[in-house]
C-alpha cells in the first residue's frame, strides 16, 4: 500500500490540525508553491488508526488511498475519500508535499490504478466543511436545550407519562433547526452542481443513405465519454455523428463539443486525445452493427474554439533542412523555434572545431514541443578517441543548451550523441602525396621500358619477327593494373567508411545496412551499391503523417553517395563510376 511519491522533501511536516479550516489552510499553502500537492495524513478515532495518502491538483482530488492500520486493510478511491470526510474536524497529523506539473504527471503514472478508482471530487466540496462551523454550534445548542428540557421533566410522573414528556421535548428540540431555514443557504449551490455530472451529454445521430442501429452509436459515444473522463479538466456536453450509410460501410463526420477548466496545455492535450479516440473507438460500429466505419472528418470544439486534425499536424510540424549552404550542418526541429536552434547548431559546431575536431557532417534532431531533447549525430576527423570527442561535444552542447533554455524559458536537455570518427585529414593528404610520388616513379620506369621495347621491336623487325608486339602491349597493361591496384584497396576502404557514416546522418530514416561490390574495368572502378533504411513515422497526430515522400528521401541518399564518390575519386586519383544503386526504404 501507500502511493508512490517523487523523491523530495516535504514542504510542511508533522503539523497537527483539528478542523476543516486548518486543513484547508495547509492545502492552500501547498498549492501556492506548485501546481498540485501530495498529503500524508495520520489520524485515529474510536474505530482505530488510519494512514491516508492523497494526490490533488489545484481544483480536485486525483487519487486517494487509506490503510486501516489495526486491521491491515487497504482502501482506495471512493472508500478512502469517505474515511477522509469522516475524519475532518478530528485531530490529524499531516505532511504536505508541493508538486510541479511534471511531478503530478509522474505521480499519476506511478499510481494509475488508484487514480482510475478515485472519483475526481472538487476540493471545495471536500474542504467546504470549514464553513460549517456555525451550524455545528446550533446543533450543539439544540442538543443542550433538549438535555436541559429533559432534566426539567418531573421525576415523580409515572414512567409512561415521563417517556411521553421526553418524546415531546425531543420533538420540540428537533423542530427548532427546521423552523429557522435562513442560516442554511450553503447547501443550495451543492444541489445545483449535482445534476450537471449526473446528466448525460447529448448524443445526436444524423443518418442518411440507409440505417444503422442507434445503439451502436450510443456504445461508440460511451467509449468516447470514458476517454474524456480520463482527461484533466475536460467536460463533454454533446457528441454529434453525421453518418452516410453505404454498402457495408458508413462514412462518418464526428463533432465533439465540450468545456475545459484546465490550462492551455491541458486543452491542447485534450484536443489530441479526443481526436485520437474518435479513430481508436470507431471499430465498435463494425462489432455492434457490422458496418465498416470510415472517418472522413473530425472536429473538437472546446470552449467554442474548434480544432481539426490537420491543424494539430501543422501546429506540431517539424522542419528538417540544412543550416549551412554546403549542407554540412542540418537540423530537425519545430518550425516556430527553428531560428533559435539553427543559431545554436552553428555556435556549438564552431566551438567543437576550436578543440581540434574537424566536423565533416552534423545532424541535430531536436524532439519535443514544450520541453526539448537534443540528439546529435556527427561525423568528424580528429586525432583523438571517439570517447574524448563525445565528451567534448556533450560539454559544449550542454552548456549552450542551458543558455538557450533560459532565453526560450523552456527545459532543454542533451540526450544522445553519436560520433563517427574518420582518419584525420593529414592521413588522407599523406596517402595522396604517396600515391602521386608512386605514380611519378612508375611513369618514369614505364617510359624507360617503352624505349627498350621499341629498340627490341626494331631489332625483331630486322630479323623478320612481328609476334612480340601484342605480348609487350599486354605486359604494359598488366603493369598499369598492378600500379592501380595499390591505390584501389585503400580507396575502397575509405569509400565504405565514409558512405556508412554519411548514411547514418540521413534525416527521417534509420540506416540499417550497406552492400558495396566493385569491379576494375579499364583503369576504372565500377561500383554496385545497395543500402537499406527504415522510415521513421513522425510529425502526425496518429503517427502516420509526413510531409516528405520516399522519392525525395531516396534522392537525398543518392546525392550523398555521389558526392562521396567524387571526393574519394579526387583524393586517390582514381576514376570511380556508379554502375548500379539500389535504395530500399521499408
Amino acid at each position: 500500500m501507500s502511493m508512490q511519491l517523487p523523491d523530495k522533501q516535504p514542504l510542511i511536516e508533522n503539523v497537527v490540525v483539528t478542523s476543516a479550516g486548518e486543513l484547508k489552510g495547509l492545502v492552500e499553502e501547498g498549492l501556492s508553491k506548485g501546481n498540485g500537492a501530495f498529503l500524508k495524513i495520520f489520524a485515529k478515532d474510536s474505530s482505530g488508526k488510519y494512514y491516508l495518502t492523497i494526490l490533488l491538483d489545484r481544483s480536485k482530488i486525483l487519487a486517494a488511498e487509506c490503510l486501516l492500520v489495526d486491521k491491515k486493510q487497504d482502501l482506495s478511491g471512493e472508500e478512502a475519500i469517505s474515511v477522509l470526510k469522516s475524519l475532518i474536524g478530528k485531530p490529524m497529523v499531516i505532511d504536505v508535499y508541493d508538486l510541479d506539473e511534471l511531478e503530478i504527471k509522474l505521480s499519476i503514472a506511478d499510481n494509475v490504478d488508484v487514480y482510475v478508482q478515485t472519483p475526481k471530487i472538487p476540493l471545495e466540496e471536500l474542504l467546504g466543511k470549514a464553513e460549517e462551523g456555525p451550524p455545528a454550534k446550533e446543533e450543539m445548542k439544540a442538543t443542550t436545550t433538549a438535555a436541559v428540557a429533559k432534566s426539567e421533566v418531573p421525576a415523580t410522573l409515572p414512567v409512561v407519562e415521563k417517556i411521553k414528556a421526553e418524546a415531546k421535548v425531543e420533538e420540540t428540540a428537533e423542530e427548532k433547526p427546521e423552523a429557522v431555514p435562513e442560516p442554511k443557504p450553503a447547501p443550495a449551490p451543492v444541489e445545483e452542481k449535482k445534476p450537471a455530472p449526473a446528466g448525460k451529454p447529448e448524443v445526436v445521430v444524423n443518418l442518411s443513405g440507409g440505417s444503422v442501429p442507434e445503439k451502436a452509436f450510443q456504445v461508440y459515444a460511451e467509449d468516447l465519454l470514458k476517454e474524456a473522463k480520463r482527461i484533466k479538466g475536460l467536460r463533454i456536453n454533446k457528441i454529434e455523428f453525421d453518418a452516410n450509410v453505404g454498402e457495408g460501410v458508413v462514412y462518418l463526420n464526428v463533432h465533439i463539443y465540450g468545456n475545459s477548466d484546465g490550462s492551455a496545455r491541458d486543452i491542447e492535450i485534450a484536443e489530441k486525445r479526443m481526436l485520437h479516440a474518435v479513430s481508436k473507438y470507431a471499430p465498435v460500429l463494425l462489432r455492434e452493427a457490422e458496418v465498416k466505419p470510415i472517418v472522413k472528418d473530425v472536429s473538437v470544439v472546446i470552449d467554442g474554439q474548434e480544432v481539426k486534425p490537420q491543424e494539430i499536424v501543422d501546429r506540431d510540424k517539424k522542419k528538417t533542412g540544412n543550416v549551412t549552404k554546403d549542407g554540412r550542418i542540418s537540423l530537425a526541429v519545430l518550425e516556430d523555434v527553428w531560428p533559435y536552434f539553427s543559431a545554436y547548431a552553428r555556435t556549438v559546431v564552431t566551438e567543437i572545431e576550436s578543440a581540434g575536431i574537424r566536423v565533416k557532417k552534423a545532424y541535430f534532431d531536436v524532439k519535443g514541443r514544450r520541453e526539448f531533447e537534443i540528439n546529435l549525430s556527427m561525423v568528424a576527423e580528429a586525432g583523438m578517441t571517439k570517447e574524448a570527442v563525445e565528451r567534448i561535444a556533450r560539454d559544449v552542447l550542454t552548456r549552450h543548451a542551458r543558455e538557450l533554455g533560459r532565453s526560450l524559458k523552456r527545459y532543454i536537455t542533451v540526450h544522445n550523441i553519436d560520433v563517427e570518427i574518420l582518419a584525420p585529414a593529414v592521413t588522407s593528404k599523406t596517402t595522396k602525396e604517396t600515391a602521386v610520388t608512386t605514380s611519378s616513379k612508375a611513369a618514369e620506369v614505364l617510359a624507360k621500358k617503352e624505349l627498350l621495347e621499341k629498340e627490341v621491336e626494331q631489332l625483331l623487325k630486322q630479323a623478320g619477327i612481328d609476334e612480340l608486339a601484342p605480348f609487350t602491349e599486354e605486359k604494359k597493361k598488366e603493369a598499369e593494373e598492378a600500379m592501380l591496384k595499390g591505390r584501389i584497396e585503400p580507396a575502397i576502404e575509405t569509400l565504405k567508411t565514409r558512405i556508412h557514416a554519411e548514411m547514418k546522418m540521413i534525416p527521417r530514416v534509420t540506416f540499417k545496412w550497406l552492400k558495396l561490390n566493385h569491379e576494375i574495368k579499364d583503369s576504372t572502378i565500377q561500383l554496385d551499391i545497395e543500402a537499406s533504411f527504415l522510415r521513421e513515422e513522425t510529425g502526425g497526430l496518429f503517427g502516420s503523417f509526413s510531409g516528405v515522400s520516399d522519392s525525395k528521401i531516396k534522392k537525398d541518399i543518392e546525392d550523398a553517395i555521389r558526392r562521396i564518390l567524387k571526393e574519394v575519386s579526387k583524393e586517390y586519383s582514381i576514376r570511380i563510376e556508379l554502375r548500379r544503386l539500389n535504395i530500399i526504404i521499408r
